[in-house]
């Protein structure tokens, strides 16, 4: 039997990153080394959605686990990256929903460290907290894409 959830996620890891060493890449490759892997999940689940469905489906279809991995991912590795804020700027208004939350999430996470913290739940980071899984607050900040 066909499990979708465990075909994206094994799509999302062969994903991102073609390259064994993302030290070398820049923090614009390593955005669109992701965005592609995304872009790539996104466009399979649609056409998995549409054979069986049918074409009523449209946009990006992938599950808000595997955008919020992806931006967590991302995060590890284009946080050492100089001028990783302004590439994830560069990425803000893409066409794709998906790649317009990966790239305002990393720039959230680089900002604030955690879904947690920010304008999104009003709560500021202090050293030493309690920190929480920030998946209920991702869901909150995944609304806000447009």
């Amino acid at each position: 039997m066909f499990n979708l959830t465990i075909h994206l996620r094994e799509s999302v890891s062969k994903g991102p990153s073609s390259s064994d060493d993302d030290s070398e890449m820049s923090a614009d490759e390593l955005i669109e080394d992701f965005a592609l892997g995304l872009i790539r999940v996104a466009d399979e689940n649609l056409r998995i959605k549409k054979e069986t469905y049918g074409d009523n489906y449209q946009g990006d279809e992938i599950e808000w686990d595997i955008l919020h991995q992806s931006c967590i991912e991302l995060f590890y590795v284009i946080g050492t990256k100089k001028g990783a804020i302004d590439a994830s700027e560069r990425w803000e208004e893409h066409e794709r929903w998906c790649v317009r939350v990966l790239a305002q999430g990393v720039k959230h996470l680089l900002e604030h460290g955690s879904f947690n913290f920010g304008p999104i739940t009003g709560v500021e980071y202090v050293a030493g907290g309690e920190e929480n899984d920030d998946f209920d607050s991702f869901m909150d900040f995944v609304v806000s894409v447009r």
